[in-house]
């Protein structure tokens, strides 16, 4: 009996395959194209991590924690292994729409949105776009535009340079020119990268319930293969007036803030590639940046602005066996001479990275070797004058070595 029934449904899957291809053919306007990637981690910290899926995601080390004989509690090996950062992907074309081509793409992993559903299935990307041979609209999730699809760090970690790094997907409407000088324009809200106010489960409720949404404008120039460069502003608000609790008032608590950024990169010859990126401002922390938020003697809100920057150098040894050295530095400026009382704090003065690769690639299969040292400057408080006040807190540094294996579909 299972015979018969494995048959009957190996025969209708076959019937409504050939029933697709049919179709597609009278169709060829029409395409689906999958692909993606199988990657397994194995990592090895020295020290306890402020990260996420159980230290797959580092962003930078915990800071010293003293028992009763005077040793850090946080100066601790660990080791773990993953394959949660594979993904699956799924292009479309379709027929032209008012004369414009359109396309789009569904893209999941097995991050979670969370440390607590880990393994699961979630939406990295959900887009699609029209698109002629001088503009494109895009309309979905997608990354944010301070994430330089052309200009980002090649790591084989996963975190891409974070905190020194804007990382952030968005669901948005963004509208892009073409050629040697493109503009862009982005109108953006918060889901599963959101706003830290210093609210558990919030999510991106700070944007939301102030009723603007995040603008952003870019300009880059210049030719992929050669040099390109760009600048770009963000203009955010949000609402830090939560509504929760018995003494909660039905009134906003707005605070905008303006941000900035700029990158370059470079063909130097020979393979060699470097690139340049940073960002000046505040209320950026969903982006997975340092930041927080302070409040005047007035009840006026502060945000804290904040520097990053980075820098990598990249190439082949030859066709196989490739190289990459990342560099990365970021700073809490503090809130300035108007600070009067602390709403929300990262606690992290400054921090940098330096982090050397290898990689060898054969067909759809590439093996990689990262070595990542990442520290941490915490503060114990805010002084007078705004800024975190580090006195007598001891840098600390965790060193990773990963390996990574991946399979390319």
């Amino acid at each position: 009996m299972k015979k018969r029934i494995l048959s009957v449904f190996v025969i209708a899957i076959t019937a409504v395959q050939f029933g697709y291809s049919q179709e597609t053919k009278k169709d060829p306007e029409f395409g689906v194209k999958w692909g993606g990637y199988v990657k397994a981690d194995y990592i090895l910290d020295t020290r306890r991590l402020n990260d996420t899926r159980e230290g797959q995601y580092i962003v930078v080390p915990l800071g010293e924690k003293l028992d009763a004989n005077g040793d850090d509690l946080n100066k601790e090996l660990g080791y773990n292994q993953f394959a949660i950062e594979s993904r699956l992907k799924a292009s479309f074309t379709g027929p032209d729409f008012l004369g414009m081509k359109t396309a789009g793409v569904i893209e999941a992993h097995f991050f979670g949105n969370s440390s607590e559903d880990i393994n699961s299935l979630a939406l990295r990307h959900a887009y699609f776009t029209l698109s002629s041979d001088k503009v494109e609209w895009l309309f979905g999730q997608y990354w944010h535009p301070t994430f330089v699809t052309n200009v980002s760090p090649g790591t084989l970690e996963f975190n891409a340079g974070v905190p020194y790094q804007p990382f952030n997907r968005s669901p948005q409407v963004r509208f892009s020119t073409k050629g040697n000088v493109r503009f862009t324009a982005a109108i953006i809200t918060e889901r599963d990268f959101s706003t830290n106010i210093g609210v558990e489960d919030y999510g991106g409720a700070a944007v939301r319930f102030a009723a603007i949404p995040t603008f952003h404008t870019q300009l880059q120039f210049g030719q992929d293969d050669k040099i390109v460069g760009g600048f770009g502003a963000t203009l955010k608000t949000v609402d830090l007036n939560t509504r929760l609790g018995a003494s909660a008032l039905a009134k906003n608590d707005n605070k905008t803030s303006l941000s900035f950024m700029g990158y370059a990169k470079a063909n130097l010859g020979q393979g060699v590639t470097w690139k340049v990126y940073g960002q000046y401002g505040g209320n950026t922390t969903e982006q997975l940046m340092f930041g927080g938020y302070a409040r005047k003697s007035n009840g006026d809100i502060l945000d804290s602005k904040v520097l990053s920057a980075w820098t990598e150098f990249s190439g082949k040894f030859n066709d196989k066996l490739g190289w990459g050295l990342f560099g990365g530095y970021t700073k809490d400026g503090g809130f300035g001479n108007d600070y009067a009382s602390l709403v929300k704090s990262s606690g992290v003065e400054n921090s940098y990275r330096i982090s050397p690769r290898l990689d060898y690639t054969v067909g759809k299969v590439r093996l990689g070797a990262e070595l990542c040292y990442t520290t941490a400057q915490y503060a114990n408080g805010i002084a007078a004058n705004g800024d975190l006040n580090t006195a007598g807190v001891k840098e600390v540094g965790n060193f990773r070595t990963a390996f990574s294996a991946t399979y390319f579909f």
